[in-house]
């Protein structure tokens, strides 16, 4: 296959790409490129892609079919932390550094056997924390849906899906009302490092972020005085079992896993419930037949939850050869796994570009597979459901008023506004 010259980098690209750069931030400002991913899949399922943007000058691998991307995914060769000689790795294109607080550090870039020893400890305060919040969980989609119903006119982010999910994890990690209102101004500025908006790390994000990490400092210290039945006490004064042969956790694990807690717990959710509304509102008589019959809420969940990834790739780092698809992939190369080519796999899901609330099975990959499925996939479903319930016992059909925005993010999908009138 031949190569083309991307235009203003001077880079190589393949033409299967169409001078698509998947490190160019701005590109998803136009959402998922969905079209580039069945390409993909077809054509080039093992690719290797340019540098493009990324300081390092380094390119990376590309996987998009469902069969690969799951393979790989339980495969301990794709690392999660690092490996293969690399000074660094985690789940982001750019190298993170080993140690620096993020790689080898959370659970997200994190390997065995740790990994599995620090989720063993956390796992039952999140799965009793589902039950424990359910009714405060939907008194609060309750009462959001009411205020946004009463309004006529709203931006399904700003007026329910982002507050009912900063409350949501706020209520899971311990975090006190007095709380709420600092926490929403500071995630709804900024997404990790980089402010919202504009994809990009300027003064504010990187002080927002220090801010946030901090916040995180003060209230373990606070749990540790006043532990709670919660997660953040679990964070704060929470150990190893002994004998696991994993050394006790640090102050910095402590920390850095509660501050990405919230803002996994929190970007998780707010984007996937508004994806689904907006899913709704362009497919309006999917929510009719869901609003005619409610047993269809599960299949209409994970169709949610199938629709919208919230990551559209994680990274890995490849700790020894592999070949697929006779393509060969080197020792400490850097492998990216595409969540929604993944869920868009025709091979795997009938009329995969189709929004179908009664697609059964489903076997997305939305809350990842293998050692890293998702901690908080029961809570996560439990907060999809709540929202939709409160919405569908009050309103009869979401009208777009204008188009939806998206964030310029290749690492989260993010929507930024779903202008939409509700009528009851």
């Amino acid at each position: 296959m031949g190569t083309e010259k991307h235009s203003g980098t001077g880079q190589d690209f393949p033409p299967v790409l169409d001078g698509f750069d998947l490190t160019d931030q701005s590109r998803f400002a136009e959402g998922i490129p969905y079209e580039l991913f069945a390409r993909l899949r077809r054509e080039a399922p093992v690719l290797r892609h340019p540098a493009g943007t990324l300081p390092d000058g380094e390119g990376f691998w590309v996987l998009t079919r469902h069969a690969d991307v799951a393979a790989a995914s339980v495969d301990p060769v794709f690392s999660s932390q690092g490996g293969g000689g690399r000074a660094g790795g985690g789940s982001h294109l750019e190298d993170l550094p080993y140690g620096g607080g993020l790689t080898g550090t959370v659970l997200a870039m994190m390997d065995n056997p740790r990994h599995d020893v620090f989720k063993h400890l956390l796992g039952p305060a999140v799965a009793d924390a589902v039950a424990k919040l359910e009714p405060t969980l939907r008194a609060t989609a309750v009462e959001l849906a009411d205020a946004a119903v009463a309004r006529g006119t709203c931006n399904l982010v700003d007026d329910y899906s982002e507050p009912f999910s900063l409350r949501s994890v706020a209520m899971l990690l311990g975090v006190g009302p007095e709380d709420w209102e600092q926490l929403t101004a500071w995630v709804h500025a900024v997404l990790g490092f980089t402010h919202r908006r504009t994809g990009k790390v300027d003064e504010q994000s990187k002080q927002t972020y220090t801010d946030l990490r901090g916040y995180f400092t003060t209230l373990l210290a606070a749990k540790r005085l006043n532990p709670a039945d919660d997660l953040g006490t679990v964070l704060a004064v929470g150990e190893l079992p002994e004998g696991s042969g994993q050394p006790p956790l640090s102050e910095v694990e402590r920390e850095a896993n509660a501050s990405v807690m919230l803002v996994s717990g929190f970007e998780q959710p707010r984007n996937t419930i508004a994806g689904g509304l907006l899913a709704f509102a362009q497919h309006p008589e999917q929510w009719r037949e869901l609003r005619k019959d409610r047993s269809l809420l599960p299949t209409a969940v994970e169709e949610v939850l199938r629709w919208l990834p919230a990551n559209p790739y994680n990274r890995r780092t490849l700790t020894q050869d592999v070949e697929l698809h006779r393509v060969r992939m080197r020792a400490g190369e850097k492998v990216t796994l595409w969540w929604p080519a993944a869920n868009r796999d025709e091979s795997v899901f009938p009329h995969a570009s189709r929004f179908d609330i009664h697609r059964d099975p489903n076997p997305h990959l939305s809350f990842g597979h293998g050692v890293h499925y998702c901690l908080g996939d029961a809570f996560g479903r439990l907060e999809i459901r709540l929202a939709l319930e409160a919405l569908l016992d009050r309103v009869e059909e979401i009208r777009m008023t204008g188009p939806e925005t998206w964030a310029p993010n290749n690492k989260h999908t993010v929507l930024l506004d779903v202008p939409v009138e509700l009528v009851p």
